[in-house]
């Protein structure tokens, strides 16, 4: 009997440790490039110019680093690059959250919290009825940690309230 459950949770492990990935654009403001590392406070591998228009799929957060699971650069002209980006590294990609946005989908004027946990009955840290942009920190099944891009606050939000498109309102 304890072999055939140990067998089931090794089958299940994939599909119970599945990364939740969620989409941000980058939004850098500090120079000409944005560093992507091999690793959270890695080297360098690869610099994307903040002139262009990305679009990331993140997921595995890690202590204000997200791992990049895809890329799509939204310049029309620009679309040949794409796979350029993610090339030298046997370690992965990574980006630091600080550079990293996702607008909110309240286009209806629906007030919207970040709340202490990613609870619906947690208490409210923050309350706007305007669309913003908030940077990701963390993810817990349909629930981001997010912070203010002012950094006044940090809570959760549940992920549909979201759009990491930085070109669509994801409607």
């Amino acid at each position: 009997m304890k072999k055939s459950f140990l067998l089931l949770f090794v089958l299940c492990l994939p599909f119970i440790a599945k990364a939740q990935a969620i989409d941000a654009f980058i939004n850098d403001n500090d120079g000409q490039y944005t560093n992507i590392r091999n690793a959270p406070k890695g080297n360098v591998v690869s610099m994307i110019p903040t002139s262009h228009i990305v679009s990331l799929c993140i997921e595995k957060p890690k202590n204000g680093w997200w791992q990049i699971c895809g890329i799509d650069d939204m310049d029309e002209n620009l679309d040949e690059m794409d796979s350029n980006y993610l090339k030298g590294s046997k370690t992965g990609y990574w980006i630091h959250y600080s550079v990293l946005a996702i607008g909110t989908r309240n286009y209806g004027g629906e007030t919207l919290r970040l709340r202490r946990s990613p609870a619906k009955s947690a208490p409210a840290v923050y309350s706007f009825s305007e669309e913003i942009v908030l940077m990701p920190i963390d993810v817990k099944g349909t629930w981001v940690k997010v912070k203010t891009a002012d950094g006044k606050y940090t809570g959760w939000i549940e992920e549909e309230w979201l759009c990491g498109n930085p070109v669509t309102n994801c409607c």
